[in-house]
């Protein structure tokens, strides 16, 4: 049938309770008849909350339905057309209600604020479409040591012109959409004639020189006795108080992890030790003038994750690089954090393939990198402005994806949305390696090659359940290899395949979803007798990149 809509999404990236809902479709021009009859339903999961049936008038070819305050959760909104009778399904978008950002924080960045980028609102549009509730502002400052600049045109260190308007107007743009803005500060990186005026700030190494990071900045000393502790705080403060940034990023370079301090003598100083009591300083000085203030604290390459996540910050955010070079990492990663803390998990993980090997490689490395990390319930730091994709620490360098490319990825964060409320259900307990394979028969896996870890060439299943609910993702690398950060192709196609799953209760309910479908229907399954009770088999006709089952139990 005709493609009637142009594009559909929501006012704003993420709604709070109590807050009116805007879904704004833009029409394709010259649809005629000019009064069209639609029918738009939220859904659910798999039932309808809300339907709305409403004559349209798209001669201003763009149309905004208001929707009364929802109560907390992950929404799908599917619009159809009336035409002869007849309900004609012809697109969707998402939505999620929520307490706080904090509930489920999906971080996007912004790297450019030249004068060029003082009125430009395509990149805070672009992330609002991805559903990105937290933008964090890259290399906004004048300097790392002195963040905030009273002139309205400064260099960076980095030799980058900056203008204080273009900050303060993407900082408002944030928020008119949605959206939180964060400020990005290293925790101890200061420039050298910084350093010059204040040596007995520093770190030093066992040669007794200052510890530099590429040859730019001069580590200095966080313990609290150190007037650098409570100048970086100081610093944070300015931030938020003369711009409105909504919290800070405390950026970590990994290193170093432990440097010797001459203040009160020469001694050694456990950066791991150091970082907790710096973080809950942080946190009590900027609740002081910001209530709802986040604080974000980067442990790259998974490191001290055990000191800082619970300390006093808002999320476990994690900076994903070597040895940690598998599906399984990103898997074991997430799994090792999500048994420290209840807090929502970050990981930042760069995707290199879309520099050295071209889009169509990135493309689906990203995909099945987006659908792991959604799948094992923690959110990804990859794209943002201007339909950027991260491929390295510094942010400035991002690559550009096509619009093509920026459509298909938002099927994966619409569908994110619209099921948020199974991939991060707090009671959700990974089983992937305890109930399947090898003697343990819990789960059943037919038809083709399976593997509980990710493994080349296999379809990974990813398994979590709770008491109601089992979750299955299976994610298909067939023809592809294990390594997240490599350049993938398009995965053979599996016809169908077969999933047996021991009872103890009834079932309820089977659903399968995928985001290239987004909308969940039911699943053909059957109950038989086994060997160890009843048994409940599910068929499925064909596996996409990334197809969910759920099974409801009661």
């Amino acid at each position: 049938m005709r493609k009637w809509i142009k594009d559909i999404y929501t006012g704003k990236a993420q709604y709070l309770e109590g807050e009116t809902i805007e879904i704004i479709i833009e029409w394709k021009k010259d649809i005629v008849p000019k009064d069209i009859d639609i029918l738009l339903v939220v859904m659910h999961l798999d039932k309808k909350y809300l339907s709305i049936n409403k004559t349209i008038d798209t001669t201003n070819e763009i149309s905004t339905i208001i929707l009364d305050p929802i109560e907390k959760g992950g929404y799908g909104v599917d619009v159809y057309v009336n035409e002869c009778k007849e309900s004609l399904y012809i697109d969707s978008t998402a939505f999620d209600v929520a307490g706080s950002h904090k509930d489920s924080p999906r971080y996007g960045f912004l790297s450019e604020f030249g004068a060029k980028d003082e009125l430009d609102d395509g990149d805070i549009l672009s992330m609002k479409k991805l559903h990105i509730n937290m933008v964090q502002f890259y290399d906004w400052m004048y300097r790392h040591h002195n963040l905030v600049s009273e002139d309205d045109i400064y260099i960076d260190l980095m030799g980058k012109k900056i203008s204080s308007r273009a900050v303060r107007n993407k900082i408002m743009l944030c928020h008119e959409h949605g959206m939180k803005a964060i400020a990005y500060g290293a925790v101890y990186a200061a420039g050298r004639d910084f350093y010059q005026e204040n040596k007995e700030q520093a770190l030093f190494g066992s040669n007794m020189k200052p510890i530099s990071f590429i040859d730019k900045f001069i580590i200095m000393n966080i313990e609290e006795k150190s007037s650098w502790h409570k100048h970086i705080i100081n610093e944070y403060m300015r931030a938020i108080e003369s711009l409105d940034f909504d919290g800070i990023h405390m950026d970590t370079y990994g290193y170093p992890k432990k440097g010797i301090s001459l203040l009160d003598g020469k001694h050694v100083v456990n950066m791991e030790e150091e970082f907790p009591i710096l973080i809950n300083n942080t946190k009590k000085e900027l609740s002081r003038i910001k209530k709802d203030v986040t604080l974000i604290f980067n442990n790259v390459g998974n490191w001290p994750v055990g000191a800082t996540t619970c300390a006093d910050q808002d999320m476990v955010y994690i900076e994903v690089w070597d040895p940690y070079s598998s599906y399984s990492h990103i898997q074991s990663i997430i799994k090792d954090a999500r048994e420290q803390t209840d807090k929502p998990i970050i990981l930042a993980a760069y995707l290199k393939p879309f520099r050295d090997e071209g889009e169509k490689a990135g493309a689906y490395a990203l995909k099945i990198l987006t659908a792991t990390i959604i799948a094992n319930g923690a959110y990804h730091l990859i794209l943002g402005e201007n339909q950027g994709v991260l491929t390295q620490g510094y942010y400035v360098d991002y690559s550009k994806i096509s619009d093509r490319l920026f459509n298909e990825i938002r099927k994966y964060y619409d569908f994110m949305i619209r099921y948020c409320d199974l991939f991060y259900d707090k009671e959700l307990t990974d089983v992937s390696m305890t109930h399947a394979y090898g003697d343990n028969m819990e789960y059943v896996f037919q038809g083709d090659d399976f593997s509980a870890c990710g493994e080349r060439d296999k379809i990974w299943t990813i398994i979590r359940e709770s008491e109601d609910v089992k979750l299955i993702s299976l994610i298909n690398l067939k023809g592809n290899d294990e390594i997240w950060n490599r350049g993938k192709r398009e995965p053979r196609v599996n016809d169908s395949v077969m999933i047996r799953i021991q009872l103890v209760k009834d079932v309820s309910k089977v659903l399968v979803c995928s985001p290239e479908g987004i909308r969940c229907k039911d699943g053909n399954y059957s109950v038989v007798e086994g060997e160890r009770g009843n048994e409940l088999v599910i068929e499925l006709e064909e596996l996409d990149l990334w197809t969910v089952v759920v099974v409801k139990v009661k």
